[in-house]
């Protein structure tokens, strides 16, 4: 019997998860079927801290938005002059969120808390009755169905970026509100990292190949229709990992403490293999191979 060493792996890659971070939400357990087939791991709630919510969902009686919007860089903005009174009308109403006293440029306070103010300028636009959320990079407006638009409003440094400089793109129709499954487009299931602890040279992570005795980190990330990666945020902690074969157990799968878009994986047996991780319906797979 082969002793798996999934201790001495994990003080190699102890900071990996899914797009490298290791601070996912949730965690993973294995759940035991019984029955020959496809073993299934479900992420549950350990105690661990629920991500919070979207700080700004989108308060919208227009309508949804659609996913496959056509968004243009810079253009001409139709709704700067809303969005730059909301940030004033910002200012009056919380001015603890702000330090006036550290100002860049026109009127570019300091912004004590980044997300607290996106979701006030926010809020503010909804009052007025325009639709807008925070997708926690920008900010989108609408006020109809037929474009949308993203504004970035903080420098690096976060202070207030006023005026036409804060605008960024223009989408036709207008992009969202979107359910989070309308924003993920797929999920891709890879390596992310392989190790051989007898000195052998791993194979690349994209061969999906995983010699036995080797071990390798699984990482399941959801991809929205630019291939960029979808904040956790918005996809959500939950995950169902699926391992399929075909009677011969190639590999061994264990969780990676607290992270549930991660799984070690452990070459046993020459064979084929299939992981498959399922997020917010849109299901990927890593198609692997163990080789002797």
């Amino acid at each position: 019997m082969r002793t798996p060493r999934a201790v001495v792996f994990l003080a190699l890659l102890g900071g990996l998860s899914c797009s490298g971070r290791p601070d996912s939400p949730g965690a993973s357990r294995p759940l035991d079927t019984g029955i020959a087939g496809p073993t299934t791991f479900r992420a549950k709630d350990l105690g661990l801290p629920s991500p919070s919510p979207s700080p700004s969902p989108a308060i919208c009686t227009i309508g949804k938005g659609d996913p496959d919007a056509a968004c243009i860089d810079r253009g001409a903005p139709e709704l700067l002059a809303e969005v730059d009174a909301a940030i004033d009308a910002l200012v009056l109403q919380k001015p603890e969120m702000f330090d006036r006293n550290r100002v860049v440029g026109s009127n570019g306070y300091l912004v004590l808390d980044p997300a607290g103010f996106y979701q006030g300028v926010a809020a503010v636009l909804q009052a007025k009755g325009l639709c807008a959320e925070w997708d926690f990079e920008a900010l989108q407006v609408k006020d109809s169905q037929d474009r949308s638009e993203r504004y970035d409003l903080l420098l690096s440094n976060d202070h207030i970026r006023r005026g036409a400089g804060s605008f960024r793109s223009t989408c036709t129709p207008a992009r969202f509100p979107l359910d989070p499954s309308q924003v993920i487009r797929r999920v891709r299931v890879a390596f992310y990292s392989i190790q051989c602890e007898d000195g052998r040279t791993p194979p690349r992570n994209g061969e999906d190949v995983l010699p036995v005795d080797c071990s390798g980190l699984v990482t399941a990330t959801p991809k929205d229709k630019d291939d960029a990666d979808v904040d956790k945020r918005i996809h959500g902690p939950e995950i169902v990992w699926e391992l399929e074969h075909d009677g011969i157990e190639a590999v061994s799968v264990d969780d990676f403490p607290n992270v549930a878009f991660n799984k070690f994986v452990r070459g046993r047996d020459p064979g084929g293999f299939r992981l498959c991780a399922t997020v917010q319906s849109h299901r990927g797979c890593l198609n692997g191979t163990v080789v002797p």
